[in-house]
């Protein structure tokens, strides 16, 4: 297809933000792990003081303070996969809409003007049943 010199790529804007989102995940990652490691701290403290505990009291809480850490991490990989999905998702919007874009000019430019040359040729010409050649006479 023929492209102009000033012609550049369209949604440019979408593709930036489909790249931030995927520099956000991580970051989202990390933001989800470091608050499960506060409140994994926050819940073994009491562990490790001289509060006097039974040992039972002493698994319930490490249990707690194990099952906020892996649940914080797993939360946070939940949603860094839903920020990249939603990434992608960006970018497959912006192709759709660059190819409807391209089709439309495809049609615009190739298809309708071929069709109006049909058009016009076909009007042109003779009727059929005048066209018989010399063979076709009795």
């Amino acid at each position: 297809m023929y492209r102009t010199p000033n012609d550049r790529p369209r949604y440019d804007e979408l593709r930036r933000g489909r790249r931030t989102l995927a520099l956000l995940a991580p970051l989202v990652q990390l933001g989800f792990l470091t608050l499960g490691l506060g409140i994994f701290l926050d819940q073994s403290r009491s562990l490790l003081s001289d509060a006097q505990f039974t040992w039972g009291e002493r698994q319930v809480m490490g249990i707690i303070a194990l099952m906020a850490l892996g649940g914080c991490g797993f939360a946070g990989w939940i949603v860094g996969r839903v920020i990249k999905v939603a990434a992608e998702l960006v970018d497959v919007l912006a192709d759709s809409a660059e190819s409807a874009w391209r089709t439309n000019e495809l049609i615009e430019q190739h298809l309708i003007p071929t069709l109006a040359r049909v058009a016009n040729a076909l009007e042109t010409k003779e009727p059929v049943r005048d066209r018989t050649t010399s063979r076709e006479r009795p």
